[in-house]
């Protein structure tokens, strides 16, 4: 969803490849050739291919500059500090992801309660950074709304669901400000309204 927000914001035309969540089909040899772990997301524009989102956020922001989400003018003051957050919010994922694993894809006999209250606090502890950076800002740069906000607005959106965020002030009106984007809400799944719309409840079986 993270590369298909910033998709719909470029406004660029482009054809999505919904993927299966079916290992038959993900690890097909006709998948692997495009993507080797057989992963999404994968961007493929004409001969070329490229995998990792952030990267996909470079690359895309960098072609498409004249959308003004990205920073990446060497003598752009904000250069890096783009770049940082675009990175950060993989950092935010992985916390994320293992808490996923942890709540709904990993029967409830394997499951380590230790691993997810860790993994709990870790998110809490990087959304506490994100909480600090918004005292004083709408978006995570000063300048305004960027690729940054996309990539990090996805791993809250992601991490609304699995921690409180009523707990950061400044980062649930972030997050709120980031979903009524138009791109935003047409980069949901269709029909879904829910903050993590393929999530099961917790407690039931995925």
């Amino acid at each position: 969803m993270r590369s298909l927000w910033l998709l719909n914001e470029l406004q660029i035309p482009f054809e999505l490849i919904d993927m299966p969540f079916d290992l038959s089909v993900m690890r097909s040899a006709d998948y692997l050739a495009v993507h080797p772990l057989g992963r999404v997301p994968c961007l493929v524009d004409g001969d070329f291919r490229l995998f990792e989102s952030g990267a996909i956020a470079e690359y895309l922001c960098e072609r498409y500059a004249e959308a003004g989400l990205g920073r990446l003018e060497r003598d752009d003051p904000e250069r890096y500090e783009w770049l940082q957050w675009i990175h950060y919010s993989e950092t935010m994922a992985v916390h994320a992801a293992s808490l996923v694993q942890q709540r709904f894809f990993i029967a409830a006999a394997d499951r380590s309660a230790v691993i997810a209250k860790l993994e709990g606090r870790r998110l809490e502890k990087s959304v506490q950074v994100l909480e600090v950076q918004l005292s004083e800002r709408d978006y995570l740069l000063r300048s305004g709304f960027s690729a940054a906000d996309i990539g990090v607005g996805y791993s809250l959106h992601l991490a609304d669901r699995l921690i409180n965020l009523t707990k950061f002030p400044n980062v649930a009106r972030y997050l709120e400000r980031l979903r009524a984007r138009p791109a935003f809400r047409a980069s949901l799944p269709k029909g879904s309204t829910r903050a993590i719309s393929w999530l099961p409840e917790s407690g039931t079986s995925p």
